[in-house]
């Protein structure tokens, strides 16, 4: 039992002085002044001082470029994505590497606030059962809740950007740009996986997005993450060169098609949504799709400010989720939830559609759940509910003095007042240290490996550079395409009329 804390236990809820009961993995009470002996308690810890607030659901995080961080200033992502490690380059890094920079990432995660994570891996040329299995085994040691994809695409690089595939030499476009495995081999994968997987830990579908993947093997995945009852992550309108895919390829919005094909379903996470207009966003909410925001990210790479009222407006859950590890560079859900919330400012001038602390929280939380699908026990303090939660420290530069404690988690730099961080009802963090795992062991294995890690990094530059200059071509031709007028400035600041009738 946790007794005498201040309990938030949702993001429409008032903190008030409230007792928590905990048997195994979940909430069974919650009240004042309970009584142990009511719930056959034998364990009692005080939580006077505390603030206690469901954790954090980041609902899109790559691992696999943890060891890429700080290298780049803002580049638009159709660049950057060539440049730090492109699908061309594999760098061959051993399982221990792979298990160290998933753990040492999942930690920054404990500690940005999130006790769930959606991690979207992309493994580039190793899909072996080794380098696998190191990522699932990184968060089961860590103890965070955690829904892994295994990313996957089948269609050459250069035939999923405009104009690219006219630009690029033959050489390149032979060079490593076919699907590691064929399309029945992963989506065995993705079951075998599955089945393994399906508790704390689970394996999940990730197709890495409508325009890089095959309408055959969209339709397969899906219906395969159907049988599963998983979700499946996909990259939609992230960027003003993805909004302009739809037109050059299909003759209508990439969302237009996935609707057209059958891949708008319930358990569709489409990350980004940046360039979604008001059809796009009616159709995804007949749908049930759910989308992810990753404002820092879509700063960084340029890409612009999601219209999330207007998707809000329209019963849409939005999670949020702190992207990659060197185009954030961080993996602070406190920073994503504060940014999420404050850009909307810039989408209206009225001021009463702005999004408040409660719109933040709830999309850190309830609609994160509801992305991983796991709204019926995930994202408040109820009973029936898994105990994953956070302890903030009340006497803490953050909540001095305490007014509204919702608009103190958001905006108020709450990350330095977190202390405890629980998922299953154990504790990960205490007092600000890891229990799970030995924090100092792990940084002092990888600052052993730091030079044969970088070393590795290095060695890739030179094809990323290779490729840069085709890529700025096709990315200039986008910009200058009639395609893209209707797409023109740095934002999505939302046009109601949408896009289409501009470009048909």
């Amino acid at each position: 039992m946790l007794k005498g804390g201040l309990v938030l236990a949702h993001a429409d809820d008032e903190a008030s002085e409230r007792d928590l009961v905990i048997r195994g993995d979940t909430i069974i009470a919650m009240g004042k002044d309970l009584a142990p002996g009511n719930y056959g308690v034998t364990e009692v810890h005080s939580a006077d001082g505390f603030l206690v607030a469901p954790g954090y659901v980041n609902t899109h995080y790559h691992s696999h470029d943890r060891w890429d961080r700080g290298r780049f200033s803002p580049l638009p992502l159709e660049i950057w994505m060539s440049i730090y490690n492109p699908p061309t380059v594999g760098r061959n890094w051993t399982p221990d590497e792979i298990y160290l920079r998933t753990l040492i990432g999942g930690m920054e995660l404990v500690r940005g606030g999130a006790t769930a994570v959606m991690d979207d891996v992309h493994l580039g040329l190793q899909l072996d059962s080794p380098t696998i299995e190191a990522v699932f085994r990184a968060y089961e040691d860590l103890g965070l809740r955690a829904d892994v994809g295994i990313a996957y695409s089948d269609r050459p690089g250069h035939e999923t950007i405009p104009y690219l595939d006219d630009a690029l030499p033959a050489h390149l476009k032979s060079r490593g740009q076919s699907a590691v495995v064929p399309q029945c081999d992963m989506l065995e994968i993705w079951k075998v996986l599955a089945d393994k997987y399906d508790g704390r830990v689970r394996s999940v579908v990730s197709v890495s997005g409508p325009q890089r993947c095959s309408v055959k093997f969209q339709q397969d995945a899906w219906d395969l993450a159907d049988s599963l009852s998983r979700p499946v992550l996909t990259h939609v309108l992230e960027s003003r060169v993805q909004a302009m895919s739809g037109p050059y390829f299909y003759g209508k919005s990439i969302v237009s098609m996935m609707a057209e094909i059958g891949v708008l379903r319930s358990n569709s996470v489409l990350i980004h949504g940046v360039w979604m207009c008001a059809e796009d966003l009616d159709v995804i909410a007949a749908s049930g799709s759910k989308i992810s925001h990753n404002p820092v990210s879509n700063l960084k790479l340029g890409s612009g400010i999601a219209p999330v009222i207007e998707m809000l407006s329209r019963g849409i859950s939005v999670g949020l989720g702190t992207d990659n590890h060197n185009g954030n560079d961080g993996c602070s859900m406190f920073e994503s939830v504060k940014l999420g919330v404050m850009l909307q400012t810039t989408q209206t001038d009225d001021y009463e559609r702005w999004l408040d602390a409660s719109a933040g929280l709830r999309s850190a939380t309830r609609h994160g759940a509801s992305l991983m699908a796991r709204g019926d026990n995930l994202g408040a303090l109820q009973p029936g509910f898994k105990a994953d939660f956070l302890m903030f420290d009340l006497e803490a530069d953050a909540f001095t003095p305490l007014n509204d404690v919702k608009v103190h988690l958001v905006f108020a730099d709450a990350a330095r007042a977190l202390r405890h961080s629980y998922v299953d009802g154990l504790a990960i963090l205490r007092n600000g240290e890891f229990v799970t795992v030995d924090e100092g062991e792990v940084r002092r294995e990888i600052k052993g490996r730091l030079a044969v890690i970088q070393k590795k990094v290095l060695d890739g530059i030179p094809k990323g550079k290779e490729l840069e200059p085709y890529l700025v071509e096709a990315y200039r031709k986008c910009l200058e395409s009639s395609f893209a007028k209707p797409y023109a400035g740095r934002c999505n600041c939302w046009r109601p009329a949408g896009f289409q009738a501009l470009w048909s």
